[in-house]
């Protein structure tokens, strides 16, 4: 039963990450995006995004690499917490249900926050579409 229950969390999981949203540039109506047109600029975005990561950028946030650092940190102290109660006797679902709590809110948490992208990312995507005739107010 324990096991059914963790592949569900496991594959819920997954699924979650696979939605997760980055940050894209918000672009200024100017007289070119005015010209083009949403649907347009849109695409010019997308082109843009796919010219930076064919150019060899990362468009990984940092907030990856502290969601691998939080999970391993989760994982480690799992591991100490029912290796504790196994010496102790005490091994119950309570010690393990409380640290996969505490690692799915963390995973939740970070799965509804958009993310942005490395800094170098940003501004050839961003110069990208200055060439174009846009204008880059930030990223949302």
């Amino acid at each position: 039963m324990k096991k059914n229950l963790f592949l569900i969390c496991i594959s819920s999981a997954m699924l979650f990450l696979s939605a997760c949203s980055t940050c894209k540039p918000v672009l200024y109506p100017n007289n070119h995006y005015k010209e083009v047109g949403h649907d347009q600029a849109q695409k010019d975005i997308q082109a843009a995004i796919d010219i930076a990561k064919k150019s060899g950028l990362d468009d990984s946030s940092t907030s990856n690499k502290k969601l691998a650092k939080s999970a391993s940190k989760t994982a480690a102290n799992t591991s100490v917490n029912t290796a504790v109660n196994v010496a102790s006797g005490t091994v119950g679902s309570g010690s393990v249900i409380s640290a996969t709590g505490s690692g799915l809110g963390f995973l939740i948490d970070w799965m509804f926050t958009k993310k942005a992208p490395k800094l170098l990312f940003k501004k050839h995507v961003e110069l990208t579409l200055r060439q174009q005739g846009y204008q880059v107010l930030g990223w949302k």
